[in-house]
């Protein structure tokens, strides 16, 4: 079983509610398109998106959590005591893996299959896959793509490596105290290394005016840094979209 784990933000702290709930949705259709049927979403949110709908593997946990206000300190502690009430949810399903996902990236439809096939891995890390800045009709592949997103991994676990109260501080979980760039590294001095997932496991969505990255291709100034970002340019193809679920957004592509 692969649980896909996402927290959202609460309407108040959004720039645009129905643009990212647009972008939610489009996220939350693109984890449900795997391949295979041996997979479950988690939703953790103060209220569920405009558009949100059923889907048999999904999961909307909907709770009353404290407004963090405009502090992105603040903030990413409301994102991770969501991160910690799914995995209190995610306890029934393991052993088995898990994969955090921010709310707005896109996803192989290819993740839950081939966790499937190999059940006993300690997991992976996506050390490739795309960039998309929202309004363009490209993407962009990136070999270091684990240290840049937060949906970039995938760790197998049991029921004790997960959380079963609110009552503890998140930084307690092994999971939820080493951030994406360092969750590689950390697995194995843990002794329990991530291989490199074998294909592009992710699209991560800039420049959506919606998340804290800095990241935005089509801004890019330096000359050599446009090369070769061009170099690794991908047409969004429909094959492509299908592959990540990688639809139009209301408010963009």
């Amino acid at each position: 079983m692969l649980v896909f784990v996402v927290p959202l933000q609460s309407p108040e702290s959004a720039k645009n509610w129905p643009y990212l709930s647009s972008l939610v949705v489009r996220s939350l259709r693109s984890l449900c398109a795997q391949t295979c049927s041996d997979f479950r979403v988690i939703l953790v949110c103060n209220q569920r998106p405009i558009g949100y709908f059923e889907h048999p593997n999904l999961t909307l946990i909907e709770e009353p959590f404290p407004f963090p206000g405009a502090d992105r300190t603040k903030r990413m502690i409301d994102k991770f005591r969501k991160l910690q009430r799914a995995l209190i949810e995610a306890r029934n399903d393991m052993p088995g893996y898990i994969m955090f996902c921010d709310a707005d990236d896109c996803v192989s439809r290819r993740l839950a299959a081939w966790c499937r096939k190999h059940p006993n891995e300690n997991g992976w890390y996506f050390s490739t896959g795309y960039i998309h800045d929202k309004g363009t009709r490209f993407a962009f592949l990136r070999h270091n793509f684990h240290l840049l997103c937060g949906t970039s991994a995938i760790v197998r676990c049991q029921p004790q490596d997960l959380p079963d109260t609110m009552d503890v501080d998140h930084g307690q979980n092994f999971l939820l105290s080493h951030g994406h760039p360092i969750l590689a590294d950390s697995m194995a001095e843990k002794g329990t290394p991530l291989r490199k997932l074998p294909f592009p496991g992710a699209v991560y969505i800039t420049d959506t005016g919606e998340n804290d990255s800095g990241i935005c291709y089509a801004r890019i100034p330096s000359r050599r840094l446009q090369l070769t970002k061009w170099f690794r340019a991908r047409y969004l193809t429909p094959w492509f979209r299908n592959e990540f679920g990688l639809r139009n957004a209301k408010g963009g592509t």
